[in-house]
């Protein structure tokens, strides 16, 4: 017998000893041949044949991990000579470059006009610190500034708004120290502020 023929001989016993082992099963569980193999007619196993196959689970202790207290967004609010200024940090309610506020970022807006005084005039300034160009700061700030006064407008449609943008021009501390960053004074910088008297 040569090999090809040797392996088509094996290819096609292989799909018989299934069925020929099934058919045996079936016989030798219900005593005929010809009934169907259901669950009642299954081999059943005994609780030592299943022991034998079980094996212990090898659990690691887990240590608990501590978990720092979250502290709420609360932007900085300074009142001098009648006026009130809310600052906002732009680092928590945009992205980086980015002027859309998301859902927790609007949220935080609408709780900080909630102290504003009924028909306010409310002056919202957009800040940048002094990374990338002039002219993008500039349009960045008052595109954030914007932001801001939307949700300030759906929040307290009685308040008198006025959006502006400084860009980096108005800087509360410095950008670098000593010619190198300062990454502290940058992120003060990056602010939106809402004024109002009062």
């Amino acid at each position: 017998m040569s090999v090809s023929s040797r392996r088509r001989t094996a290819v096609a016993g292989v799909p018989v000893a299934p069925f020929v082992l099934l058919g045996a099963v079936g016989a030798s569980a219900s005593g005929a041949v010809d009934e169907p193999l259901t669950i009642d007619t299954l081999p059943t196993l005994t609780d030592a044949e299943v022991d034998a196959y079980r094996t212990a689970v090898q659990v690691p202790d887990i240590e608990a991990i501590s978990v720092p207290d979250i502290e709420p967004f609360t932007p900085d609010v300074t009142t001098s000579g009648g006026s009130t200024v809310v600052s906002l940090d732009t680092d928590v309610l945009f992205e980086f470059g980015k002027a859309e506020l998301g859902d927790p970022a609007q949220a935080a807006v609408s709780e900080a006009a909630k102290d504003v005084p009924k028909g306010a005039k409310v002056s919202v300034v957009g800040h940048t610190d002094s990374v990338g160009s002039t002219s993008a700061n500039q349009k960045l700030s008052k595109q954030r500034a914007r932001a801001v006064a939307d949700v300030l407008e759906d929040e307290r449609d009685d308040l008198v708004l006025s959006v502006s943008g400084k860009g980096e021009s108005d800087p509360v501390a410095p950008n670098d120290s000593g010619g190198k960053d300062n990454p502290d004074g940058r992120e003060k910088n990056r602010r939106v502020e809402i004024r109002y008297a009062g």
